[in-house]
């Protein structure tokens, strides 16, 4: 009788793993994810400088006019507007109480480049006022090329102080 309950007991558990082994399969779930980018522009120097070794030379006379670019990219997903403003005196050349004739443009990825230098200042035609540029934003192209020249002119009718000039820029990127 024990055997015969043995017996039992084995096919029944039997019976009961079959199905179970039988119901086994898998089941996929597809995951959905989103992440967000902003619209941005930023520059990938926060802090370029031109510096005394820049210049196409040294000024060494009278009326002499001498030149220097800084190479800046600027990353944007956006379309946005670059405003040029003075920084650190007044965006002029400055030794002291002497300053060098200074004038400024802007080529490179802008809408309308400039052909050649305006002068640093607020008044009709110079480089600080209300001077934009605009940067077009191409899909999948979110890296775009400027160069900002300096142009520094000695006086006409004397002889500058000697030593270091320097001067300021500030480009704002708005968009």
């Amino acid at each position: 009788m024990f055997k015969r309950m043995l017996g039992c007991i084995v096919v029944l558990a039997v019976c009961f793993m079959v199905p179970s082994m039988a119901l086994g399969g898998s089941d996929a779930a597809t995951v959905s994810i989103t992440a967000t980018v902003d619209s941005f522009a930023e520059w990938a120097n926060a802090a370029p400088a031109i510096a005394a070794a820049d210049w196409t030379a040294h000024i060494s006379a009278v009326d002499q006019a001498i030149t220097a670019s800084l190479a800046l990219t600027l990353y944007a997903n956006v379309n946005t507007t670059v405003t040029p403003t003075a920084g650190a005196s007044s965006g002029i050349l400055t030794n002291g109480t002497e300053t060098l004739s200074t004038s400024y443009k802007i080529t490179g990825d802008v809408g309308t480049p400039d052909t050649d230098y305006k002068a640093a200042g607020a008044g009709e035609g110079a480089f600080f006022n209300e001077n934009t540029y605009s940067v077009t934003h191409v899909a999948g192209d979110g890296s775009y090329a400027l160069t900002l020249g300096a142009k520094a002119v000695s006086p006409n009718n004397r002889a500058p102080d000697a030593g270091d000039y320097s001067c300021g820029v500030v480009l704002t990127a708005t968009w």
